[in-house]
């Protein structure tokens, strides 16, 4: 029972908080912004003070109240997102994350909570990112940018150390550590004049890692393999790309061979070794699977190319099916070299078969390594081979749509899914690949009602199974449906087919269920689960944090609405573009006739101030005359009418410089962007005594 509770109740947070989210976001217009300032305030007193009363109240589950004040701070960067919002401030800001950070960050130093470590962690990388890359998911990249993430890297790698150590106590912050850390390192071995050094350094690190781990660790082991494995790989298709030639292949091919040679030894050693576990040698043995096979993919495949050898695919299917597939499954070679051969075999098969449309004698091969395959890794990896030929069949053979072919997918494997009983592995893989296909389905352009009615149902099935799987104690799969219902969730806010405020009913209604169903069972079971409380003796210095976010959140309001009374107004010509925010809702992104400034001596970025003066048709444009780092480019004297406005160089090029003014997001109800783009040609704006604009509103 106190599995149900501890589930019921974070369900219930949950569609709370995504609720006051999607509400936010979807900027409806029946309240004034002081309105939605004070509900945003409401909703953070609701999740602190509700923490405070129940760590008084339930003194068995103090986790919901660290729960709840974890929620709190989450409501207190939605409320920040929602100022951007209110006062057209930049969508996904830096600013918003670095604010939104720092009480986070107060928390985790003064509390020591798991939760408030990983949100720190999570929120400084969402500050640096977007100070680096403010407007594109993926900007121009300099050198700059790769020392940035080397030294975010090493701080990451640093932060391992000290977790590993003991001085600070959190699994999800050294999860989260070491995976950035890999993920940091990885992008700056590539392209950019030290990537040499930056490869020698990562591959240096990453075998003291995997030596020092290979025997103690198995989760941080499997995930330092899985980070190497992509690396070498990614690694050989730049390389690959760059010295595409006869002899690159062959020295590919003979890698793959000194791997496979070098890893047998290997093999032998862990098996001799008493430390060694099981895992450790599975492990191993798919990394190096998985990079052999692809070098030697890539061989043949890059050979046949080079040297224009005529070979039909269905020589190449016999060849790869008679002289990999089935010596590898038969012989008892070392697994390094048996595993490689077979999964070079069957993806040699399976890419022939689609090219010349047979895919259906893959089945025949499946079958035979179904029979005669019998280690779990192996059928595993086998099994979801074989659904990834069952949908090329089903699409190239039957000609099925999106649709139909996902939901032919979900019923297939939902069916071996009970059939499957006695074997878990095999069983796992079909319930792993039905809810994929399960998901996607929630993800395509279908009917209203079709669209409604698989989201409903993926909702449902993934609920019970977290709870079944949760009370039969199998953890890969309840976690795995977890991760799953989050997902929908997250795929739910992106979701076109019906509007945010909708969501957002549904959702709070969904919360309050859950919360009054987990109260329920929870006072009928009297269920009581050992937790610290954090709110035990700092309430007061809790407080005071609190008090901090209610003070911003003051200040901003004060000092913005100040600004929209008192400033001087300007009109902007623009033009806009339709995306959404990452918390805030759908904006219009605004290109004005003073983004871009000509014959300027601007090389650096940096802040700089433009002089602004009305022209006949009441349109206020730059006059040439700019401040740059606090020296004016002509001598300047204000004359009347003239307006000052702040911007920040991005960049700069040949004479020219693309200014950002924090007046480029015009939030808007969702759904109406088409009604906004290319119909507006103005933007009003309130411009301060300081120089700082709000964007007000926008013209026809």
């Amino acid at each position: 029972m106190k599995k149900k509770v501890s589930l019921t109740y974070l369900f219930g947070v949950v569609f709370i908080l995504s609720s006051a989210l999607y509400f936010f976001a979807s900027n409806w217009q029946m309240f004034s912004r002081l309105e939605k300032v004070a509900l945003a305030g409401a909703l953070i007193v609701l999740f602190y003070g509700a923490s405070f009363l129940l760590d008084r109240v339930l003194k068995g589950a103090h986790f919901l109240s660290n729960w709840l004040l974890v929620s709190g701070v989450i409501s207190f960067g939605l409320s920040v997102a929602l100022l951007g919002q209110l006062y057209n401030s930049h969508a996904d800001s830096y600013l918003l994350f670095l604010v939104w950070s720092i009480p986070v960050l107060l928390f985790s130093l003064f509390t020591r909570y798991g939760g408030f470590y990983a949100l720190t962690h999570i929120l400084i990388h969402l500050t640096i990112y977007f100070y680096l890359f403010p407007s594109t998911p993926i900007g121009h990249w300099t050198l700059a940018h790769t020392w940035i993430a080397f030294g975010v890297g090493i701080a990451n790698m640093l932060l391992f150390l000290i977790i590993k150590k003991g001085y600070i106590h959190s699994k999800p912050l050294l999860y989260l550590s070491l995976v950035s850390a890999n993920l940091l390192l990885i992008v700056t071995a590539f392209n950019n004049p030290y990537s040499a050094f930056f490869t020698l350094l990562y591959i240096g690190i990453l075998g003291v890692g995997i030596y020092r781990y290979v025997h103690k660790e198995t989760s941080i082991f499997i995930i330092l393999s899985m980070f190497g494995t992509g690396f070498i790989i990614i690694k050989m298709f730049e390389l690959m790309a760059r010295y595409v030639s006869s002899l690159f292949f062959i020295g590919l091919l003979l890698a793959a061979i000194l791997l496979l040679t070098g890893s047998v030894f290997l093999v032998n050693y862990l098996r001799n070794h008493s430390a060694s576990r099981h895992w450790t040698k599975t492990i191993f043995v798919a990394s190096v699977t998985t990079i052999a096979s692809v070098f030697i993919v890539a061989s043949v495949f890059g050979l046949l190319s080079l040297f224009m050898v005529d070979v039909s695919m269905t020589t190449l299917f016999v060849l790869a099916t008679v002289f990999l597939v089935i010596p590898s499954t038969v012989t008892n070679w070392p697994s390094p070299v048996k595993y490689s051969l077979m999964m070079t075999g069957i993806v040699i098969g399976m890419i022939a078969s689609v090219f010349d449309e047979f895919s259906f004698v893959m089945f025949f091969v499946f079958a035979f390594l179904f029979y005669v395959e019998k280690r779990t890794a192996a059928r595993f990896i086998v099994y979801l081979l074989f659904q990834l030929n069952t949908g090329i069949f089903l699409g190239q053979t039957m000609e099925l749509g999106a649709h139909a072919l996902l939901l032919v997918m979900v019923l297939l494997n939902g069916i071996a899914y009970l059939l499957l009983k006695n074997k878990q592995v095999l069983q796992y893989g079909a319930f792993l690949s039905g809810f994929i296909a399960f998901f996607l389905l929630t993800t395509i352009d279908l009917s209203f009602s079709l669209h409604i009615f698989y989201c409903t149902l993926f909702f449902l099935i993934a609920t019970l199974c977290v709870y079944v799987f949760k009370k039969q104690g199998l953890q890969v799969y309840w976690i795995s449906s977890l991760l799953f219902w989050f997902m929908l969730i997250v795929q739910l806010y992106y979701d076109l087919a019906w509007k945010l405020v909708h969501k957002s009913v549904l959702f709070a209604v969904l919360g309050i269920c859950f919360l009054l169903v987990a109260g329920y069972l929870d006072r009928k079971s009297g269920f009581e689960q050992k937790s610290h409380s954090i709110l035990a003796g700092k309430r007061l210095g809790i407080l005071f944090i609190i008090c901090l976010q209610a003070g911003w959140i003051g200040y901003q309001v004060y000092s913005n609405e100040t600004l929209l009374q008192n400033g001087e107004t300007v009109i902007l010509e623009l033009q806009p573009v339709d995306p959404r925010s990452l918390l805030q809702g759908d904006y219009v992104e605004l290109n004005y006739s003073i983004t871009q400034l000509e014959d300027t001596s601007i090389d650096d970025n940096g802040p700089v101030t433009i002089v602004l003066r009305k022209n006949p048709q009441g349109v206020h444009e730059y006059t040439g005359d700019y401040k740059f780092n606090g020296k004016w480019n002509v001598s300047y004297e204000n004359k009347p009418g003239d307006v000052l406005l702040n911007g920040k160089v991005t960049s700069s090029w040949d004479n020219s410089a693309q200014v950002s003014y924090g007046i480029e997001h015009f939030f808007i109800p969702e759904g109406t962007g088409l009604d906004v783009e290319g119909k507006v040609k103005t933007a009003v704006v309130k411009v301060s005594d300081k120089g700082d604009g709000i964007l007000v509103r926008l013209r026809d």
